[in-house]
């Protein structure tokens, strides 16, 4: 080990302003981070290592993007080693750091750090008495998010969710007595949907990392349905990026207490379980589970407990079923599934579910050669998705033009392609890539 690797690693102040630093910060992009530290400093693998407790040859492999950080605990560790500045954290989704007792302040402060301190102490000044007051107003502007994004997709609502993560981790650091379980029960919804979020502008990564701080706070919380809905959530990613076997690994254990969970919980748990089966080729377990959720997803309408899991209806396990048909190659089964639920999907404010249903609907119909119906269904589709961005539903007409295509020498057909390539471009998100079994 070179002499000089256990020597404090000290960033230059400026380097934490630099705006190609805020933006790896902003991104979670360590990678890129570690890069610019050894370009303006010239420390070394080894010596950046030691800081932030991690071997050289891991900070080698981050560096070259071959490994992503995820992990809340270790983004805190590097944030820790590299004595970040405030706003540094801030940036990264991080709690400030503890400030001292409040002391006087000097009159004439730098302007830069003048911008930041509002923030800062007020999230270094949050205590336990102030959890039950700031968790209700949170509350209720997660409740609008949620609204709104069904509607018009994550791309306007990530950046306003984000800000308010480095908010509940300090509130759940402080809070203590009766309130804490509803700040981690809080922290756990609201990290979940920030993890959706980026699931639907394709960012599995980003969407792990904070599914995954959402199941800590979960399991701290203790409460079995929470648990065994970020399980679902944490399968449906995994699913969703390739990782099948994990998927299904998942979702089993998202079952493992069955018994505790209310019907609509176990209609979604069940609902992504049939996904991962199909994507495995196990088209009995598959169909078995698609039948057991919308059983449940039936006696759900009945129930009166809340859950995390209201958009689960029997007209979304309908659409999900004809789905994971079509997966299997069974798309002409799917159609009649498709059509006997299409009249639940009223004029409602689940816009996304209702837009991918007919786009899914409407490639089933493609794929069995019914060119009228498919067209009759994507203009259905299109009438609908005009304030909608989201990387689920894109990939879903990519799809759709795919099969749509074998008829491109009819001129509405061809008419319909280049409206599909229009409203494709505008989306500007991209489509989610699957990276294969790892």
């Amino acid at each position: 080990m070179p002499a000089d690797a256990t020597e404090p690693v000290v960033i230059p102040p400026e380097l934490w302003q630099r705006p190609e630093t805020l933006a790896a910060l902003r991104d979670r992009d360590v990678g890129h981070l570690f890069r610019l530290i050894r370009q303006h400093t010239g420390f070394s693998q080894t010596r950046i290592g030691v800081a932030v407790n991690l071997g050289q040859g891991k900070i080698s492999e981050i560096m070259k993007g071959a490994v992503q950080v995820t992990s809340f605990e270790v983004i805190e560790r590097i944030a820790d080693g590299l004595d970040m500045p405030d706003h540094a954290r801030l940036a990264l989704g991080l709690a400030p750091r503890r400030l001292p007792a409040a002391s006087p302040q000097p009159r004439h402060t730098d302007q830069s750090t003048s911008r930041t301190d509002p923030l800062t102490r007020y999230l270094a000044g949050l205590t336990s008495a102030s959890s039950r007051s700031i968790v209700s107003g949170l509350r209720q502007v997660l409740t609008g998010h949620i609204q709104a994004e069904a509607i018009i997709g994550p791309l306007l609502l990530i950046s306003s969710v984000k800000d308010q993560v480095p908010v509940v981790g300090q509130l759940c650091q402080v809070t203590r007595g009766a309130d804490r379980a509803e700040a981690l029960n809080f922290a756990s919804e609201l990290l979940e949907f920030c993890g959706w979020l980026h699931q639907d502008l394709g960012d599995f990564t980003r969407a792990t990392m904070c599914t995954n701080k959402a199941l800590d706070y979960a399991m701290e919380l203790g409460d079995q349905r929470v648990i065994a809905y970020i399980l679902m959530r944490k399968s449906a990613i995994a699913t969703e990026s390739g990782d099948y076997g994990h998927g299904l690994g998942l979702a089993n254990t998202a079952l493992a207490n069955s018994d505790a969970l209310t019907p609509r919980l176990r209609a979604v748990v069940l609902r992504t379980r049939a996904t991962a089966n199909a994507h495995l080729r196990e088209v009995a377990d598959s169909a078995r589970d698609s039948e057991m959720a919308l059983a449940e997803a039936a006696a759900g309408m009945m129930q009166s407990e809340s859950d995390r899991a209201p958009y689960c209806t029997p007209a979304y396990i309908a659409m999900e079923t004809g789905a994971t048909r079509v997966l299997l190659g069974q798309a002409i089964a799917a159609i009649p599934i498709f059509e006997a639920s299409r009249s639940q999907w009223t004029e409602s404010s689940q816009v996304r579910d209702h837009v991918l249903f007919l786009t899914r609907m409407a490639t089933a119909y493609a794929i069995a050669g019914e060119r009228e119906h498919a067209c009759a269904v994507t203009e259905d589709a299109l009438s609908r998705m005009q304030a909608l961005r989201s990387s689920r539903v894109i990939a879903q007409l990519t799809a759709l033009r795919a099969h749509l295509a074998q008829w491109v020498a009819d001129p509405s057909v061809a008419d319909l392609l280049t409206r599909l390539d229009i409203l494709s471009e505008s989306f500007s998100l991209p489509a989610p890539q699957p990276q294969g079994d790892r």
